[in-house]
């Protein structure tokens, strides 16, 4: 029997699963890089980067009305992007290998947030970290807090973040390099470690150029005074990219057309779009030169960081039914499937909602998700529903 030309259905099923679980797996992870505000600082030609006096007031927002394009965004530490750090994350030290200056000072000024809610994995001993090694009982019966200890859910392993950051050549820990997995002897190897001299040496070095960082007197004084406007330029033209997406969600209009080309014929709404924005606005103006020129390689106009928005505005607007649906004192919900060209089956969630809150009644109907399903009898329609409803806290 000849080899299959094509890949078979099962095998395309088995690739989009694995694709989808990665974007699963991804879920949330922009939202390190948004936060609400009412007020937006603009760039200045003038100032040469600096903030001006100017704000650019973002869209109206109506409470009781829940589109994605009334979903307000502002950046919030943007300019860490990818164009600054192209090879690792700075939430996941397994990936903080041959650092140079710039992106230690960029993990020592953004710091790290312990996630308090981990089911940590069994090993082969059936041990596992515990959030108690967080901390260590002093001789005096205090509790002091290891600041530096930090738990890398892709590897369950633990590292130093000052000895990941500050080591030497010569440091050989596996706290400093590969990270530790050692949970039977987790206690003393910890113990051993914030004894040591060299891990009180980068205590000492974490410690005074986060202060340096915090009063700008740093000895590179001028290149983080650029990088504070390379960030703020960033974040100015996320602004407007996340506007535009808004625009077209709202409106229900295609975003690509038969290439993703400035300028060029088809390039679709958002492209163009962009470039007539580029045509009044400075900053966005500047921003399309980079690009032609050359002289940025990650640019954030491509369909990945579009359907990144996009799921980004829909789960704040899901949030913003939810909240809706737990508030009012009956509703309905309205199911439906039908398969993709995948062949996969999509089920439809939309509620119905009696609005009490003023003297007129109103019939409210919100569009919530889709939700892939395997059983599409009754019964297993109604457990992913009921399941929907769980994960969302609407049923607790």
């Amino acid at each position: 029997m000849p080899p299959r030309k094509y890949l078979s259905g099962y095998e395309k099923r088995k690739k989009k699963k694995q694709v989808d679980e990665l974007v699963e797996s991804q879920k949330g992870a922009i939202d390190k890089f948004f936060s609400k505000s009412s007020s937006i600082p603009v760039v200045s030609e003038q100032s040469n980067g600096a903030l001006s006096d100017e704000n650019i007031v973002s869209s109206e927002f109506n409470n009781e009305n829940v589109l994605p394009s009334e979903t307000e965004f502002t950046t919030e530490n943007f300019g860490d992007d990818r164009q600054s750090l192209p090879h690792f994350d700075i939430y996941e030290p397994s990936t903080w290998k041959n650092l140079d200056n710039k992106e230690r000072d960029i993990l020592v000024e953004k710091g790290f947030d312990r996630d308090l809610k981990i089911d940590f994995p069994l090993d082969e001993d059936r041990r596992h970290f515990a959030y108690t090694h967080y901390s260590r009982k002093l001789n005096n019966g205090e509790t002091s807090d290891r600041k530096w200890l930090i738990y890398s859910k892709l590897v369950d392993k633990v590292f130093c973040f000052c000895c990941k950051l500050f080591k030497s050549n010569s440091n050989t820990t596996l706290l400093a390099n590969d990270g530790l997995r050692d949970w039977k002897n987790i206690c003393k190897r910890l113990s051993d470690h914030e004894n040591s001299i060299e891990h009180m040496t980068n205590m000492n070095s974490w410690n005074e150029l986060r202060l340096r960082l915090s009063k700008n007197q740093t000895i590179d004084k001028d290149l983080q005074k650029h990088i504070m406007q390379e960030k703020e330029r960033w974040r100015q033209v996320l602004v407007r990219i996340v506007a535009v997406i808004k625009c077209l969600a709202k409106n229900n209009l295609a975003f690509r057309g038969s290439n993703e080309k400035l300028y060029q014929n088809s390039n679709g709404n958002f492209l163009g779009l962009v470039e007539m924005i580029a045509e009044f606005d400075p900053i966005m103006q500047d921003h399309v030169r980079r690009i032609e020129n050359h002289e940025v390689h990650y640019h954030y106009l491509s369909h990945k960081i579009q359907n990144e928005l996009i799921s980004r505005l829909g789960h704040t607007v899901r949030s913003s039914i939810i909240k809706k649906i737990k508030e009012t004192k009956y509703f309905s919900v309205i199911l439906d499937c039908t398969p993709d060209i995948s062949h996969q089956e999509q089920m439809v969630l939309v509620v119905r909602c009696v609005n009490m809150s003023s003297n007129q009644i109103k019939i409210e109907e919100y569009f919530l998700e889709f939700v892939k399903v395997d059983d599409t009898s009754g019964l297993g329609l109604f457990n992913e529903l009921l399941s929907f409803f769980i994960y969302c806290e609407i049923f607790v």
